[in-house]
C-alpha cells in the first residue's frame, strides 16, 4: 500500500464491505484524507468513536487520528497552532476564546444539559451536613475542578438562585479523580462531581446528594462543541463536510444503541472504564443539530457572572 490507506483498506480492516455501502470500486480505491481530531476521552464524544468503528468516516473518504487532551484550555491553542484539525472542547472555553479574538467555527454541538435531573454532574455533601441551598454555603468551601470554567459557572448560578451571597463563598480547585476524597476528608464542604465519580459518589454511604445544579440553572445549554479554526473552515470545507456526514451517522448509531451492550463496549474501549460501572452512569442522547438560541442564552449567562464582557450573536461562528 506504500503507506497509503484507501477506503477499501479501512473498511476491510473494520470487517466491513464497501459494496454494501454503495461505494464503487474506483472510489473505494482512492486514498483517504487524514483528519486529526483531539478530545478528552469521555462518554460524550462517543459519536466520533462510533463513526470510526462503524466505518462511516472511511465511507466518506477520511481517516481520523485521535489525540487525547485534558480540556479546552490546552486544546484550543493546539487547534490554533495546527496540531490538529478538529477539537472537542467545553462550551465555556470555546465562547471565551471567541470573545478574546480567536477565530473558531462550531461544526457540531455536544450533549446538552437536561431540563430536569438526573444531570451529568451532581452536588454532594457529607451525610447529615445541614446544607440544602446556596444560603447554607455562605462561609463554606465548594470543590470544583477549575475556577472560572463550566462547573464554577454552574455553582455561581445555583448559589445565587438559592439565596446565597457570592461574596461569602470560597472555591477550591480539586482534580476530579480526587474530588470525593477531598469532600470526605473535609478539604471542601460540598463537591460538584462528574461521572464516573458521580456514580461512585451515589454508592458511598458517607455522602448524600445536595442538588442537581446544572439543570436548575442552565437547562438546554450545550456542554461542549466540536470546533475548527476559521482558516480550516475556509480552506478545507469539503473535509469538514465529509467528517460531519460520518459524525452524524455516528450520532444516529449512538442514539439508537444508547445503554445497550454495543454502546457500553464502545465507550469502555476508549475510556477504559469498567463496563459494569458504565452501565450505571448517566447517559443522554446526542444532539442532531446546533441550537444557536441555546448558545446565545449560555453566553448571556456567562456575561452575568463576568466570564464574557460584551454581547455577541454566535450565528456567524456556526459552520455551514
Amino acid at each position: 500500500m506504500n503507506g497509503v490507506m484507501t477506503r477499501r483498506d479501512a473498511l476491510a480492516a473494520l470487517g466491513g464491505s464497501f459494496a454494501a455501502l454503495g461505494i464503487p470500486n474506483a472510489i473505494a480505491a482512492e486514498p483517504l484524507t487524514l483528519v486529526r481530531v483531539s478530545m478528552a476521552p469521555f462518554y460524550a464524544v462517543a459519536p466520533h468513536y462510533a463513526a470510526d468503528a462503524q466505518g462511516y468516516f472511511a465511507a466518506e473518504g477520511i481517516a481520523v487520528t485521535n489525540q487525547a487532551i485534558q480540556g479546552g484550555v490546552v486544546g484550543i491553542p493546539g487547534l490554533v497552532s495546527g496540531s490538529f484539525d478538529i477539537l472537542n472542547s467545553n462550551s465555556i472555553s470555546v465562547l471565551t476564546a471567541m470573545e478574546r479574538g480567536i477565530d473558531l467555527r462550531i461544526i457540531a454541538e455536544g450533549v446538552a444539559i437536561p431540563s430536569k435531573p438526573p444531570d451529568a454532574d451532581a452536588l454532594f455533601k457529607r451525610k447529615g451536613e445541614p446544607i440544602a441551598s446556596g444560603k447554607d454555603l455562605e462561609g463554606k468551601i465548594i470543590g470544583v475542578n477549575t475556577r472560572f470554567d463550566a462547573m464554577w459557572l454552574v455553582m455561581q448560578g445555583w448559589v445565587k438562585k438559592t439565596g446565597g451571597d457570592l461574596d461569602k463563598i470560597t472555591y477550591r480547585e480539586v482534580p476530579m479523580p480526587a474530588m470525593i476524597d477531598a469532600l470526605k476528608t473535609r478539604q471542601v464542604d460540598v463537591a460538584l462531581v462528574l461521572d464516573p465519580f458521580m456514580t461512585v459518589g451515589f454508592a458511598d454511604p458517607a455522602l448524600e446528594l445536595v442538588a442537581w445544579p446544572s439543570s436548575a440553572v442552565l437547562p438546554g445549554a450545550p456542554s461542549a462543541f466540536w470546533v475548527v479554526t476559521g482558516t480550516t473552515a475556509e480552506t478545507k470545507p469539503d473535509m469538514i463536510r465529509s467528517y460531519l456526514r460520518g459524525f452524524r451517522k455516528g450520532v444516529a448509531w449512538i442514539n439508537g444503541n444508547l445503554g445497550d451492550q454495543a454502546y457500553l463496549d464502545l465507550v469502555a474501549g476508549y475510556t477504559k472504564v469498567d463496563p459494569k460501572l458504565l452501565a450505571k452512569m448517566y447517559t443522554a442522547p446526542q444532539p442532531t443539530e446546533i441550537h444557536v438560541d441555546a448558545i446565545n442564552n449560555l453566553a448571556a449567562f456567562m456575561r452575568e457572572f463576568g466570564l464574557l464582557k460584551a454581547p455577541a450573536d454566535i450565528r456567524p461562528k456556526v459552520f455551514s
